[in-house]
């Protein structure tokens, strides 16, 4: 008896952690991404005003043109072209964004990018079972 229930309380938590991993959440608008990213970068790069608003239209801009690529469907080529695509938009949003920057700012703004990419990194090499150091 007392297995029965070990074994009905484990496939509970079982299926408690399987809905947990599946559970959707909403994707944000492009202006939602711009307000949140640009925010992010107004307290950690300390910009002016003047800056902030500037960095927020070019990340308004980035987010758009982003999401209307992703809402074409993407099936063989189209999906590489997009790739390519938005590699490029990323590649105009990080120049543009550091011509609005001092000198100081965009050095913290490469370390800030490079910490994200090794997260990343290892995020991925965690999931695929090679953990880096």
């Amino acid at each position: 008896m007392k297995k029965l229930i070990l074994m009905m309380a484990f496939l509970a938590g079982l299926g408690v952690a399987a809905n947990a991993q599946t559970e959707v959440r909403p994707h944000k608008t492009a202006q939602q991404k711009a307000d949140i990213l640009s925010k992010k970068m107004q307290s950690e790069l300390a910009l002016t005003q003047e800056q902030s608003v500037k960095v927020h239209d070019i990340l308004l801009k980035q987010a758009t043109s982003v999401d209307s690529l992703k809402a074409v469907k993407n099936e063989g080529d189209k999906k590489h072209h997009n790739r390519k695509a938005i590699k490029a938009i990323m590649e105009t949003t990080d120049k543009q964004i550091t011509g609005v920057l001092n000198a100081d700012q965009v050095k913290k703004y490469n370390q800030l990018k490079a910490e994200k990419v090794y997260k990343m990194q290892k995020k991925r090499a965690e999931q695929a079972g090679k953990v880096q150091g």
